[in-house]
């Protein structure tokens, strides 16, 4: 197994501490969890380039009711933040 030094801010690391938490495990399970986020997200975007090559990119409006529906079912995005 490796071995890494990470650095986190003291009360963090405190905090951590007094709850007496594994800071390797943590950090075990968020970097799992981060790296099977990265590949979801990879094979979304593979998907989703799939889909525009067999049916072409979608129209302003497709683009629109999309962000609607969106906005409906996971609440509205933060200005600025939403992709084109």
């Amino acid at each position: 197994m490796a071995r890494v030094n990470i650095t986190v801010p003291d009360v963090l690391y405190a905090a951590a501490r007094t709850a007496r938490l594994n800071v390797s495990q943590v950090t075990q399970a968020a970097l799992a969890g981060e790296l099977d986020r990265l590949a979801k997200i990879a094979a979304l975007d593979a998907y989703l380039a799939e889909l525009d090559d067999d049916l072409g990119e979608p129209t302003p409006a497709e683009r629109y009711e999309a962000a609607v529906w969106a906005d409906r079912v996971l609440g509205p995005v933060p200005p600025g933040q939403r992709s084109a």
